[in-house]
């Protein structure tokens, strides 16, 4: 009997080595932009202003549609999401740029797949948030589609999360990790390519398909705990999304009482 706990006892270890992750995964994000449809859908006026350039609503559309870079960051069950940011150093200098982590605010998306909970930071009005609230558990539908990206052997899923959006998504099964960008998890491997799927026709209003695809995935053997955000003004998504409405609200009113003032 003493035995057979012994056995079971190392194979309960060798399991959880063998899922133990700590990883970096790079992605890419890109997103389809019209910008005269997105002008039209803003009333944009193209003849520039005394305080705006005329291309600036020209270029402000067009770097929606530049690919943008994150980094997700795993450790065991634990995640963080965040931005690239390239900024410039000021100098022409052959057009030179640093790219450095960006911590979306402050901690990107945090989020840990046993409580099944994330948590992000957020501003509103000068105001700090910590949106706190638990992950969304998405229908995936796994299908027998399979192919390669950046060497591993992929597997596709599809999700329909409303009337509007449908994900597919790409997983690899070699890497034991129900993760991916964004929000997007519980998969039976790590998610590679996520392409969210607009299923209504939405180019009047200027945005088409966004994908986001892994460029790169690396083992960092010395990685540090993923630290938890700090809990101040926490707040749950619907919470935030309603308190944001009501933002907008006094602010279009502010705004409509000083037209009326200066008439």
């Amino acid at each position: 009997m003493k035995k057979i706990l012994t056995l079971f006892t190392f194979c309960s270890l060798l399991a959880t080595t063998t899922y133990a992750q700590k990883l970096e995964v790079n992605y890419q994000e890109t997103t389809e932009v019209n910008v005269e449809e997105l002008k039209k859908n803003m009333k944009v006026e193209s003849t520039g202003s005394v305080n705006l350039p005329k291309d600036f609503y020209d270029n402000m559309f067009k770097s929606m549609g530049e690919p943008k870079d994150y980094t997700l960051t795993i450790y065991d069950n634990v995640s963080s999401y965040k931005k690239v940011e390239k900024i410039s150093n000021g100098q022409t200098n052959g057009g030179f740029s640093v790219s450095v982590g960006f911590s979306g605010g402050g901690n990107g998306i945090y989020k840990d797949l046993v409580t099944k909970e994330y948590a992000k930071s957020a501003n509103m009005m000068d105001k700090s948030y910590l949106i706190k609230d638990k992950l969304t558990e998405y229908k995936w539908q796994l299908t027998r589609e399979t192919k390669k990206l950046i060497g591993f052997d992929v597997k596709k899923a599809t999700a329909v999360i409303d009337s509007t959006r449908t994900i597919v998504a790409w997983y690899t099964p070699s890497i034991a990790v129900k993760d991916g960008p964004l929000m997007y998890n519980g998969l039976p491997g790590l998610i590679l390519e996520l392409e969210m799927i607009n299923t209504k026709k939405t180019d009047k209003k200027g945005f088409g398909n966004t994908t986001i695809r892994a460029t790169e995935v690396k083992e960092v053997a010395d990685m540090k705990p993923i630290e938890k955000p700090k809990e101040k003004n926490v707040i749950s998504e619907k919470d935030f999304e309603e308190l944001a409405k009501k933002q907008m609200a006094r602010f279009k009113e502010m705004k409509t009482e000083s037209i009326d003032k200066k008439d």
